[in-house]
């Protein structure tokens, strides 16, 4: 198995614990610029790699021309519809139309997923990002129900903290994004960038 390939899973692995928090704390974004930051936050290109780990070789990875890299995420979607219970791979496949910008054919991976770990909030998190992207209005709507959810099951969930302080600020709402960021703020490391951006989003907005 190849550096490359470690190095890409364990990429994907980060970006699972954290996503699109230090793209979405920051003040005055235009909806245009969040579904931007999300859509760079959620394209982690490693899609490829994971598939041919599962169905593939890994070995082969810098070489696979587009086609095999759809045919395996359709054997991929094939399979599942026979193992509905496979959580890690519609995780896999979700990802996978993400990076092949497919992000509608996602929808339903998150749906699975939702019914697979009821009390994980981190499928609701992106299912509310991947909704949004595929509707263009920011996260008003279904979106934000999503992320409701999942602030419910886990009210410290870093990245729905981050996503709803994002939506208030689609609204116009500059008291509800400080109340999200300040408690977004008590969840990430101090000395974080993450925290940095945060600390000066509040200052900002106090300012004002």
């Amino acid at each position: 198995m190849s550096t490359g390939f470690l190095l890409a899973a364990a990429t994907l692995a980060l970006a699972a614990l954290l996503p699109l928090a230090p793209a979405l704390v920051g003040s005055g974004r235009t909806p245009r610029a969040w579904r931007t930051a999300a859509a760079l936050g959620l394209a982690v290109p490693v899609a490829a790699a994971l598939l041919y780990a599962r169905l593939g070789r890994p070995d082969a990875l810098d070489a696979a021309p587009p086609d095999p890299v759809q045919q395996m995420v359709q054997r991929l979607a094939d399979r599942l519809q026979r193992t509905p219970d496979d959580a890690a791979g519609w995780t896999l496949l979700a990802r996978a139309y993400e990076q092949l910008g497919r992000p509608q054919d996602a929808l339903p991976a998150y749906e699975q997923l939702e019914r697979l770990a009821p009390a994980d909030p981190q499928p609701l998190s992106q299912h509310a990002v991947t909704l949004a992207l595929v509707r263009g209005q920011g996260l008003d709507g279904e979106p934000q129900a999503l992320l409701q959810r999942a602030l419910k099951l886990d009210p410290r969930h870093v990245p729905t903290l981050a996503l709803l302080g994002s939506a208030a600020v689609e609204r116009g709402d500059t008291a509800g994004a400080l109340h999200y960021w300040r408690r977004l703020l008590a969840e990430v490391p101090a000395d974080s960038s993450v925290a940095a951006s945060v600390r000066d989003s509040i200052a900002k907005a106090e300012a004002r």
